[in-house]
């Protein structure tokens, strides 16, 4: 079998066999992709009603800086599903990326220096997970999760018990503060950043080789290893680009805040996970996409802002982030189902996960 035949597009995840009703089901219209969607017009009508400040110009753009930093976490952790796996170590990898190059900055060092470091620090952590993953065979939740632990403490221990590292203003090099707090015709820095990377990833996983081949490697790693697609290397490659998307944040963070708080990344893990399977429900086959993605994102960012808008106290904001997100799963559930599609959308995604789990567990076995 040729391999650029097998990849001439993404395929598709076939829960059934491939008959003409199924196809048929499968290119039916789906309500359920207009969840999200509907979600977030109802959101922009319900706040524009209850605060007249809530659909300003003024605002919105606001909010865009606001979900910049969420935005690249979600980004990078999308690879990473997209792939069949889960990275719960991202915020660790933001928070190395933002210790690294605060303490740079803070010793002296030229902007770039700081970049870098940041950069390479949040490297570790994708080179510790596709060790973990691809070669040891942790299934990627377990391993992910100790990295989690582990990169906590190394914090802690760097930072001489979770001392945060503030800079001062006037001695932050120019060429630092920009990325997180500089504006180019009016627009913030993290926003052009997080749509930077946006468009980046999303041609890289929409219209080349190595987009179709990371896709055929998260939803049917059977046939992509039959193709000989090398899958270790594809799913070591998203984990490394997923930390050093998240280690990128954690640079932008430490300019747009001059310094570092150990474990602020950790307030970005839930919410990309939640804003990454929001934006599954929008695809028929349950496949994560950038473009899915910000709109999770952007659901949040203007549920918070609203929230604030009309008063309503901060304790009572996660339990509407987590209502919202459960009410969304839920819609995409239901109309799935009333079409008879049970297999696609939402829960395609969770069986991906599921086979990826499970091709890992036989391989593990069979070394042993």
């Amino acid at each position: 079998m040729n391999p650029a035949q097998t990849l001439a597009a993404p395929p598709a995840p076939a829960p059934g066999s491939p008959t003409a009703s199924s196809a048929k089901k499968r290119g039916a219209f789906q309500a359920s992709r207009l969840v999200a969607p509907g979600t977030l017009a109802l959101i922009l009508i319900v706040f524009s009603v209850l605060s007249p400040v809530f659909f300003s110009a003024g605002n919105l753009v606001g909010i865009l800086g606001q979900v910049a930093l969420l935005a690249l976490v979600a980004i990078g952790l999308t690879l990473v599903v997209r792939a069949g796996g889960i990275d719960l170590s991202i915020g660790v990898a933001l928070d190395l990326g933002a210790l690294a190059s605060a303490w740079l900055i803070h010793d002296g060092y030229r902007a770039w220096v700081a970049v870098a470091g940041g950069l390479l620090f949040a490297l570790a952590v994708g080179l510790v997970n596709a060790l973990l993953i691809v070669v040891l065979r942790i299934p990627a939740f377990l391993a992910t999760l100790s990295v989690w632990f582990v990169g906590t403490s190394v914090q802690q221990l760097l930072t001489s018990g979770g001392a945060p590292i503030y800079l001062s203003a006037p001695l932050v090099p120019d060429g630092f503060a920009v990325i997180g707090r500089g504006y180019f015709l009016d627009v913030d820095a993290a926003v052009i950043n997080a749509a930077s990377i946006a468009v980046a990833v999303a041609l890289l996983l929409g219209i080349t080789r190595y987009g179709r081949k990371l896709t055929m490697a998260g939803e049917q790693p059977s046939a992509a290893k039959i193709s000989g697609l090398r899958i270790n290397a594809l799913i070591t490659s998203a984990y490394l680009l997923c930390a050093v998307i998240a280690g990128f944040a954690g640079v932008v963070l430490a300019a747009r805040s001059n310094g570092y708080v150990p474990g602020s990344g950790q307030a970005y893990l839930m919410d990309a996970i939640g804003a990454v399977f929001i934006g599954a429900t929008i695809s028929r086959y349950g496949r994560v996409s950038v473009g899915g993605t910000l709109i999770g994102v952007v659901i949040f960012g203007l549920l918070d802002n609203g929230l604030n808008l009309i008063g309503l106290s901060f304790f009572w904001q996660d339990l509407a982030r987590g209502l919202v997100l459960l009410a969304i799963l839920l819609a995409a559930v239901v109309l799935g189902r009333s079409k008879g599609q049970p297999a696609t959308g939402i829960f395609a995604l969770l069986r991906t996960a599921q086979r990826q789990a499970q091709s890992t567990t036989v391989k593990g076995s069979t070394r042993q």
